[in-house]
């Protein structure tokens, strides 16, 4: 467990929280690949697993953006692996992040931003990104996602409602796989298109020099039969 030296005092973070669904049912191997991708995955995104143990996983990281593109980016992961998946047992990852207060206490994890958080996984739907006000507030100018407002939830670890939104996570990859597949048909055209040039040109040139041919074949046979 990567564990930031700055997690050792109370500070405010990006927190993500992120467990797969009915994980008490999914087979060895499945686990294993969730864990896998939220070890390779957090790191690259600037942050660090703070806390896992038991399906849940709890990652800081400074910059909010970086936890959104972070959750993006191992659903995106989950969603390739269930694809090719032939038990049926797929991992529907639910993921939440929340804007708050972090800090280590005796080895755990603590402060109200990780109940919240917490608190907030709790309510995510399989293969969803529940976000708090507080997070969308850091990112909306910096990110082109479309968010989906929940509407506002009453948390036992704040004396205020949090509004909360979901992030369309696969329309990204829905806009992404079609923007890909267009550049390939485009370049197929591409290709098709130049290539019937270059072959036509090519033909052109062909013909060129079988009518040099001929007439220089010509001119010798009437050299020959002396009637030129």
């Amino acid at each position: 467990m990567n564990i930031p030296a700055a997690a050792s005092g109370r500070h405010l973070s990006a927190i993500l929280c992120s467990h797969p669904e009915h994980q008490e049912s999914l087979p060895a191997n499945s686990l294993n690949h969730y864990a896998e991708v939220m070890a390779a995955r957090v790191p690259e995104h600037r942050g660090a697993v703070v806390a896992a143990s038991d399906g849940l996983m709890i990652a800081e990281f400074e910059d909010a953006a970086e936890a959104v593109n972070c959750a993006i980016d191992m659903q995106e992961r989950m969603a390739k692996y269930d694809a090719m998946n032939a038990d049926g047992k797929f991992l529907n990852a639910c993921m939440g992040i929340h804007f708050g207060e972090l800090y280590l206490s005796e080895g755990e994890c603590k402060g109200t931003g990780v109940d919240m958080a917490k608190e907030l996984l709790s309510l995510v739907p399989p293969s969803k990104i529940y976000i708090t006000r507080d997070v969308y507030v850091r990112v909306r100018l910096l990110l082109p996602l479309k968010f989906e407002n929940i509407g506002r939830k009453k948390f036992s670890s704040s004396t205020d409602e949090k509004d909360l939104l979901s992030v369309a996570w696969e329309s990204v990859t829905a806009n992404l796989e079609a923007s890909l597949k267009r550049l390939s048909e485009d370049d197929l055209q591409r290709a098709t298109t130049l290539s019937s040039k270059l072959g036509l040109n090519a033909s052109k040139k062909s013909s060129l020099f079988v009518l040099i041919f001929f007439v220089l074949f010509l001119f010798l046979l009437l050299k020959a039969l002396k009637l030129f």
